[in-house]
Formats: C-alpha cells, structure tokens, sequence
C-alpha cells in the first residue's frame, strides 16, 4: 500500500496540516500530581504515536527519561469536566488536556534515531458498510448505537494516529450513495457524492458479521481525483465491527507513515530554487513556512534576486521524499523554469528543486 501512495502522491498538491498534533486529553480520576504525571506520560505516548507513525515507540534510554519525566515537553496543561462521552454513564468525566512544545518533542525523536512525520497529512474520507443478519448501514458521522461505535471507532483511532479521517453526513446529497454501491465497488457514484468534502483520499470499505464475535473486513484505498488509477486493498478479520474499523484506520496510517515519516539518518543538505518571492512579506512566510516543517532541521539563504530564492535545505529525508513533502498542501508547487532562473544568467544546476511558492496556506 505504501507504494501505491508513492505513486498517487508523485507531483500532487495535497494535505493539510493536523493542528491537534501535539495535543492530547486522557481521563483522569482526580487532579493531584501523582495522577497528573501518569495522564501526562499517557499523553506523551500518544503524541509521540502520532509523530513518529508507529503503533508502538520503541524502548530506548532516552525515550525512558522522556516517560520518566514529561512535564520537560509540555507548555500548558489543564484540567477539564464535561459529561461521559457514553450515555450510560451518569458521573461527569475529568480529563488532563496538555500541548506539548514540537521543538522539544522534535530534538528528542532525532536525538532517539526515530522516524518524525510532518504535520502535512493528507485528508481521507471514509465510506463503509456495516453487513449484518441482512441488515445494510452506512457509516456516518451522525451514526448511533452500534453503527455509532464504529463511527466513534473511525474518529478515536484517527485521533491517536494524527490522521485525518471523516465521514460522510449522509444526507440527501450523501444518499446518492447505496449500500449496494459499496459492497458492490461502483466507484463512480462514490467519486461524484465525495467531490462536496474535498479529500485527498477515499477509504471504501464493507464490515460484514461472520459469526458470533466473527467480523471480516475489506477495504479499498483510492485518490479521490484519479479514482480509475490503482488501487490498494486490505483486509482483516475483528471481533466487533468497531474493532475492524478501528484496525483499517491503523493499516491506513501505518502506510502513510511508511511512505512519508523521515527516518533518522545522516543529515544532508539540498539546494532549492523557490521561485515567485517578490515581496519582503513573501520572503518572510516563505521562511516561515520551510522552518516550520518537522522533516527540514535547517533552512540556509544563499542568495535573493529577482523574485527567486536559492536555499539549502538541510533533512534527513532523501532528495526525492523532500520533494513529495515540500509539495503537500500546495503552498510549494513543481516550476517550470525551462532550466534557468529568472535574474541568474546561469541555468539551474544539476539536481537542484526547482520549485514556486504561491503562499502560505
């Protein structure tokens, strides 16, 4: 699967920043200290889940003093009481909310040698059906008692992963779609219902009840503009229809960290030519924009002239995944310079981005 999102995401514009990356909330049973430093270290596994990409962070010694203490990390907590999320609780619930600083989480994965996946992330819409003892729902945003918790299956664990998954209102508009469209595989009618959200990508699946405590599970991944281009197929068994939903939205991340997640490596530097700088406020968000970027650890000017910068980017990504990541989300798009750069009499060299900033998303 992860190659197949090499391939839609070669010379596409698309993501949208997660802003809840760094942020997380866990129940607690009171607010005193002992009980704030286990929400906090609950908290920080989460967040570094999201950041790194993998299910599970690996033990090392500094990730160790990390959990031992993480109040290094984080720059503002608080406690919250709202009512249970499930109706059949009566008590209100207290939580532990916290935002944890990036840089900080950032220097602690390079200095572990983990993987750091950007904020960028593509957006995925998820269309499924819920099969059982003949009876055929669609999962919806709105979706109550069972069907509600594969929906809340859906949200819970794209929020632990940093994915952006949504689903369908199911509204007039939504009920174009079938049941039958779904198990059946008809794309078009799906493609056509989709366009109103805007995804990057589209998730179809079917959960279909086997037995008791039996489910099995087939998904199909596709771009949600070429949707006739390959597809990815998965598929799993669960013992409830909001574990398999739940398992799809982890084999979902699971690939997209595979393809995007800068791993640790030697830092090397990559000259770029960003083009479409003609204003001291361009040249200000366009630095503030690459500096921003987790996968980029450093940003170097070596010269400005005539509404083109040349820059060398310092990563650990690869030439190539430092493109696929500096084109997500549109504010930097592939130039067509016809090999020189406007103001500079020599071509641009061998092996130099060339690429045009159209601002700051």
């Amino acid at each position: 699967m992860a190659s197949f999102i090499c391939l839609m995401a070669a010379g596409s514009a698309w993501g949208e920043v997660v802003p809840w990356l760094y942020e997380a909330q866990v129940k607690v049973e009171s607010q005193t200290d002992p009980e704030r430093r286990r929400a906090a270290g609950l908290a920080l596994a989460e967040v570094l889940t999201r950041i790194t990409g993998m299910r599970e962070i690996p033990v090392s010694r500094r990730i160790d003093r990390a959990f031992a203490d993480p109040e290094r990390f984080y720059v503002r907590y608080a406690f919250a009481t709202r009512e249970a999320l499930d109706p059949e609780v009566a008590e209100a619930e207290t939580h532990f909310e916290v935002r944890f600083e990036p840089d900080a989480l950032l220097y602690l994965l390079r200095e572990a040698g983990l993987p750091i996946w950007s904020a960028d992330r593509p957006t995925v819409l998820v269309w499924a059906v819920v099969d059982e003892a003949g009876r055929r729902d669609i999962v919806a945003a709105t979706s109550a008692g069972q069907i509600g918790d594969v929906a809340a299956a859906f949200g819970a664990v794209a929020r632990r992963r940093g994915v952006k998954v949504s689903l369908p209102l199911m509204d007039l508009e939504d009920h174009r779609v079938s049941p039958l469209d779904l198990r059946g595989g008809f794309w078009r009618t799906v493609v056509d219902v989709s366009r109103r959200y805007a995804p990057d990508l589209l998730v179809v699946g079917r959960i279909v009840a086997t037995g008791t405590d039996r489910w099995s599970s087939h998904w199909e991944l596709r771009p949600a503009v070429d949707f006739e281009g390959p597809a990815a197929v998965f598929q799993h068994d669960a013992t409830s229809a909001a574990e398999a939903a739940g398992e799809a939205v982890h084999r979902l991340a699971d690939a997209l960290a595979e393809r995007f997640a800068v791993r640790g490596g030697d830092l090397d530097a990559v000259r770029v030519t960003v083009r479409g700088v003609r204003t001291v406020g361009a040249y200000a968000s366009l630095l503030d924009h690459l500096q921003s970027r987790e996968y980029i650890d450093r940003v170097e000017v070596n010269s400005v002239e005539s509404g083109a910068v040349l820059l060398r980017l310092h990563s650990r990504s690869t030439r190539e995944q430092l493109q696929e990541l500096l084109l997500m989300g549109g504010s930097l798009l592939a130039a067509d310079s016809g090999g020189r750069v406007p103001g500079f009499e020599r071509p641009v060299p061998s092996g130099m981005l060339d690429l045009k900033w159209t601002g700051a998303r």
